[in-house]
């Protein structure tokens, strides 16, 4: 990329996260920035300005102060992070003259002491590398004394190729910018790890105050004081005064780790100086009865302004948090206090969090954790997961969505907890309309995909979509009280003979293997005794008690408490119950997990042991390689027609195979013809053997009709296609009469392309999930079936192996009725290498190859197609920061 000289970019200002948590934001030096670099460098010791002057340099002279401000767009590049206004670190590159032509920064880092193994180097250098990039730097240079240990752990964690080396007795490092694999790993990591300690903050605080109105905030206070919180608690309330949490802030004497508050939109700035003056890490802006019908950009400005003063927000209208950590104790909601447990609860909207959080107490379910974060919060469903992943108390994690944030991090970060923990996703498929990040960046019209892609994306990262949240609690309940069951071979036992048939049909229908037995003799002494029996039974994987009781309900308590008994013990089997009855036991089993009735409990055990193939196939493969592809170059066509169209526009034909070409994607020549003429002249271009066909929506794909004509060897042969096609037209009138010309049709002749089965590759940049790619057999009976499989980038083999052999007409690509099989590995290629395409450039918002042609030997595209928009082409910058 050239570089822009002189140039203040807005985009390199960024808020970022530190390694414990904290807040800090970062931007380009400003001149006025010259009296707060003075205070800066007099809270950095005398050890720090001798490591970064190499002399003892007490004071900041003006000459240093013009060497920071002084930059020139690519070429020096000074970036300032603060925390609460307040510069902690200054770093910055300058290109190097003696390595021209080889463009190498010269990198160099000034961090205030107290802010030290806070991460402050490493984010700096992620950005600086970042603008290095984008500027045309190919390496960066930096020279440190030999006692400088912290710079250069800097250099060596970042996972760069930076070996430190002793030359002229100072060590020096010199490394290439480009990203690899290791250092993607690092970043992400690292990133993992401050967003964690960021919601470990809010969940727990050692001072919590509650400031405002009674109406306001005084449905948290009896949960806060009955949950038996641990910490300090500072509770003050009023009736009238509007400045009163202002005023309460300023005159408490002690510093306070969260805030609740109630909305206050002409007063919120205020109240978060004075919170932030108390050094608070995070607030809640908490929810009341009515809804104060908050625009986004009101949501948004909340949030903006949480950050500027290095607070984390939840809210407006957010439920709150639980932490039920016995050294926390932390219940700010209006809910009572829930029992300890081991699932983690997400929700966004605060009449959503009142629904999920009411439910899973009256189930009886543990809680570790509980966050509901408002409709439009700083925190995002991809922080809590973060924590989630770090969190030894949650080993269930329900996430309950109304929109998702960065799609491209959701799908990474949720794939990275399902391998570790068990995941239960439900989304009201048809609510999510579009993700946080397009919610301001996306005013083109991208494509909404079928709801049901975005149910088997999720399933695809190892974890359970479920459509009903009464189903998610099933999962949670048993998988928090039973051990996980290894196979489907599941023990029925009832004591009516007409409900075992149902169950036997019912689990078959579930895709299990049913072993019913029906109990005849006295329920309450031989029930739990085959329960017991089949428990220990290696051929059983999970056990189904279903006890019947048409009298008083007397039965029901003695045997659930047997049942009960049984399932405290069980080490391998899960046992589970269902009570049927005009009286349901008084008795509430603690180690049994019961459910209203028996199709629950066996959808329940499907969706578990469906999700443990998904979570196999989730994991890495051996030859799960990712392919590459010649991005500066695909960027550079897709720049060109942005400059040519500033709104976007579908690309050319020249255009778009450019664009593919760059990633190995071929298409078979082919030539637009008006006239016949035109026709073979173009076969004689391409050698003859072709094909002339008709790309007319009206025609394609239509295997009655005979719009593609093959294997035309001469001129004779073109002229009666010719015909073929123009009496096509009148039959389907396109045309009126055979002496109009068929342009309608859009001929075109192409070479000829192998046999083989036709598919449909597809990728979109959708508002909901991002980038998604879908495969299918061609054609509009599969069109109208919808027999697609959907998957977002980054596809590896396995996952595009998947993808083909999920197909329900996949049998067309192995040898469908005694055919040869198509080379299944040229297929993946091609999926892998689309994805890679759209997962690089997001501006890219439609690509269709279609037909690709899988034949025995080689997979070729016959047609493409793709659409420009003006997205940022850039979908997740390496360096981390978190979404304005």
């Amino acid at each position: 990329m050239t570089p822009t000289h002189g140039q203040s970019r807005k985009d390199w200002e960024a808020d970022v996260i530190l390694n414990d948590g904290g807040i800090a934001s970062l931007r380009p030096i400003r001149t006025t920035d010259t009296e707060e670099l003075r205070r800066f460098y007099s809270r950095v010791s005398d050890h720090s300005k001798y490591l970064r002057f190499f002399a003892a340099h007490p004071v900041l002279t003006d000459d240093d102060i013009n060497l920071w401000v002084n930059t020139d767009g690519y070429e020096k590049v000074t970036l300032v992070m603060l925390e609460r206004d307040n510069i902690i670190a200054v770093a910055g590159y300058e290109l190097v003259d003696s390595f021209l032509p080889a463009r190498v920064g010269d990198v160099s880092f000034l961090v205030q002491d107290s802010h030290h193994s806070r991460g402050c180097g490493n984010i700096l250098l992620e950005h600086l590398a970042e603008i290095g990039r984008e500027g045309g730097m190919e390496r960066f240079y930096a020279e440190m004394l030999m006692t400088n240990r912290q710079m250069a752990q800097v250099f060596i964690r970042a996972g760069y190729s930076a070996s430190p080396e002793l030359e002229d007795g100072f060590l020096t490092v010199d490394f290439t910018i480009e990203p690899n694999t290791k250092s993607r790993e690092v970043m992400e990591r690292r990133e993992m790890r401050a967003e964690a300690n960021s919601i470990a903050r809010i969940l727990n605080p050692t001072s919590v105050a509650v400031v405002g109105s009674i109406d306001g905030v005084g449905s948290v206070i009896p949960s806060l004081v009955q949950g038996n919180y641990q910490g300090k608690l500072h509770i003050l309330t009023t009736n009238s005064s509007e400045d009163f949490a202002v005023e309460s802030l300023e005159r408490l004497g002690e510093d306070i780790d969260l805030l609740l508050i109630e909305h206050a939109p002409g007063n919120l700035a205020a109240i978060m100086a004075a919170a932030a003056q108390r050094n608070a890490k995070s607030i809640i802006v908490v929810a009341s009865s009515y809804n104060p019908n908050l625009s986004a950009s009101d949501s948004r400005e909340l949030v903006l302004t949480a950050r500027d003063f290095g607070l984390r927000a939840l809210g407006p209208a957010a439920l709150g948090v639980i932490n039920t950590d016995a050294a926390v104790r932390l219940n700010a909601t209006p809910a009572p206090m829930p029992p300890a447990g081991s699932v983690g609860i997400f929700t966004q909207s605060a009449g959503v969090g009142t629904l999920v959080l009411s439910r899973a107490i009256e189930r009886g379910l543990g809680i570790s954790s509980f966050i509901a974060a408002g409709s439009f919060a700083d925190l995002t469903g991809n922080d809590v997961i973060q924590y989630w992943g770090a969190d030894d108390n949650t080993s269930i994690c329900l996430l309950s969505l109304d929109s998702i944030g960065n799609p491209r991090k959701f799908f990474r970060v949720l794939r990275r907890l399902a391998l570790e923990k068990h995941v239960v996703v439900f989304i009201p498929s048809r609510a999510l309309k579009s993700a946080r990040y397009y919610a301001d960046d996306a005013p083109y019209e991208l494509e909404d995909v079928d709801p049901r892609a975005l149910d088997e994306t999720i399933r695809n990262t190892g974890s359970m979509v479920v459509t009903r949240r009464e189903t998610m609690y099933d999962i949670a309940h048993l998988l928090a009280l039973q051990p996980l069951p290894q196979g489907n071979r599941v023990a029925l036992i009832s004591n009516s003979e007409g409900l075992t048939t149902q169950m036997e049909q019912a689990a078959t229908r579930f895709g299990l293997d049913p072993r019913p037995v029906t109990v005849y003799k006295s329920p309450i002494e031989n029930i739990a005794d085959q329960a017991k029996q089949s428990i220990a039974n290696p051929e059983i994987d999970a056990v189904l008690v279903v006890v019947v009781e048409v009298g008083s309900g007397h039965m029901l308590n003695r045997v659930s408490k047997e049942l009960d008994e049984l399932a405290a013990a069980t080490q391998d089997t899960p046992l589970m119950g269902s009570f049927v009855g005009f009286r349901q036991p008084d008795f509430s089993p603690e180690s049994l997990p019961i459910f209203d009735t028996y199709a629950d409990a066996l959808e329940t055990l499907q969706i578990i042991l469906s999700n443990e193939n998904k979570r196999s196939d989730a994991r890495p493969h051996p030859n799960d390689e990712l392919v590459e592809g010649n991005y500066a170059k695909a960027l550079h066509t897709v720049e060109e027609i942005l400059r040519q169209s500033p709104d976007g526009r579908w690309a050319t034909d020249a255009e778009c195979a450019a664009i593919l070409a760059a990633y190995d994607i071929n298409v078979v020549p082919w030539f637009a013809v008006n006239t016949v003429e035109e026709a073979i002249m173009a076969s004689k271009d391409l050698g003859w053997d072709v094909v002339l066909k008709s790309l007319s929506p009206m025609a394609r794909g239509r295997s009655e009709w005979p719009a593609v004509i093959r294997h035309i060897r001469d001129e004779h042969s073109m002229k009666e296609a010719w015909n073929t096609l123009r009496e096509m037209a009148v039959e389907l009138a396109l045309i009126e009469d055979s002496s109009t010309d068929i342009s309608v049709l859009k001929p075109v002749v192409q070479a000829n392309a192998t046999t083989g089965a036709s598919l449909t590759i597809r990728g979109v940049e959708s508002t909901v999930v991002g980038p998604i790619v879908s495969a299918g057999i061609s054609g509009i009976t599969n069109d109208l079936l919808k027999d697609m499989a959907w998957r977002v980038p980054p596809i590896r083999r396995t996952d595009a192996s998947l993808m083909l052999n999920s197909l329900a007409a996949s049998p067309l690509l192995t040898g469908y009725r005694g055919a040869k099989a198509s080379q299944m590995s040229t297929v993946e290629d091609l999926i892998m290498r689309l994805a890679r395409l759209k997962d690089d450039i997001s501006s890219i918002v439609e690509v269709e190859l279609t037909p690709v042609i899988a034949g025995v030997t080689s997979t070729q595209v016959v047609g493409a197609k793709m659409r420009i928009a003006p997205l940022n082409a850039r979908r997740d910058p390496l360096a981390r920061a978190f979404s304005k």
